[in-house]
């Protein structure tokens, strides 16, 4: 995908932060090596010696974008990525007959299946397939352990008869997705088949 090239506005999953983050890298336009560790810490907030900020430059060859990618790597810790796990369907489930042409809500219920509180502005993101919805991000509430929350995108029916697909998936607000894919599938004649892969 060529970045350059592409409003931001029509880049799936990306949220105001990501298109402010991608505004500063686009701006950033110097060899100097005390200007890129001095850019490096304003864009990533690192509290880094200059040596620290150094360290990730020099692993990135000098490469302000790959240096921040790869200070995000490092600073992710693993154990800490959020956790989800699937319960139920709440509304229009597996077999239910839905007309063409037709608003309804989806609504998934999930669960905070980890040990860690959920960050806050984490979010439902539309991901690929057929976009049949009002909008590509739905934020959700930052759950406890073992808490559950219900998440609704409002669709519109397809007016034709075809079989679409449509993938979800939960982001923290840093863009680091969790849980696993919600796939659903219409498939018209009528009927909402739901294809699930949580992970």
């Amino acid at each position: 995908m060529d970045i350059d090239s592409e409003p931001l506005s029509s880049i799936a999953g990306m949220s105001s932060l990501d298109e402010d983050l991608m505004e500063r890298l686009r701006s950033i336009t110097t060899c100097n090596r005390e200007d890129l560790i001095a850019q490096f810490r304003s864009t990533t907030n690192a509290m880094l010696t200059d040596e620290g900020c150094g360290f990730f430059l020099e692993m990135s060859n000098w490469n302000l974008n790959e240096a921040i990618l790869a200070y995000y790597d490092a600073e992710m810790p693993t154990d800490k990525i959020p956790q989800m796990r699937f319960i139920a369907d709440v509304t229009v489930g597996e077999g239910e007959a839905i007309p063409p042409n037709t608003r309804f809500i989806k609504t998934w219920r999930v669960e905070n299946s980890g040990t860690e509180r959920w960050p806050n502005n984490c979010s439902l993101r539309f991901v690929n397939g057929d976009r049949l919805q009002d909008r590509d991000e739905i934020y959700v509430s930052s759950l406890a352990p073992g808490e559950q929350t219900n998440i609704s995108v409002n669709i519109t029916s397809p007016n034709v008869s075809r079989i679409i697909r449509s993938q979800w998936r939960l982001f923290t607000s840093a863009g680091v997705p969790f849980g696993g894919r919600e796939i659903f599938q219409l498939s018209f004649f009528g009927c909402l088949k739901n294809r699930f892969s949580f992970s």
